[in-house]
């Protein structure tokens, strides 16, 4: 018994971090409609072209919070670099929607879309 153990606990736990670090694009899905990074980027795109920038500001709020909710369960699955772009991507994008200006917000948020399609591939 004291052999099955040494031999279970290892394999357990080797399988157990494989599965951490593999089901980052399983984990980078949304599980609930306010956790859609994906979608809330797209209807912000489509504000940022009609530039409705009150809209924007909700938009962004929405992106930040979906973000924050979806970081602890990919943080072991990407590189940190990977987060931090994303991060970066919209601390410019908030800088963009306050002065307004449309062909930035709108490569932010063409940026943080490549960005979400890098994270986990």
């Amino acid at each position: 018994m004291k052999k099955f153990i040494s031999y279970i606990i290892p394999i357990v736990t080797l399988t157990a971090f494989i599965l951490i670090m593999l089901g980052g694009n399983y984990l980078k899905k949304p599980h609930n409609s306010s956790e859609d990074v994906f979608a809330f980027v797209n209807i912000s795109m489509q504000d940022a072209k009609v530039e409705n920038w009150d809209k924007l500001q909700t938009d962004l709020t929405n992106i930040d919070s979906a973000w924050k909710k979806i970081i602890p369960r990919i943080q072991y699955s990407v590189e940190t670099d990977e987060i931090l772009d994303i991060n970066l991507n919209l601390a410019r994008l908030k800088g963009s929607i306050d002065s307004k200006d449309k062909s930035s917000t709108l490569i932010e948020l063409n940026e943080i879309v490549e960005n979400w399609n890098d994270l986990i591939t």
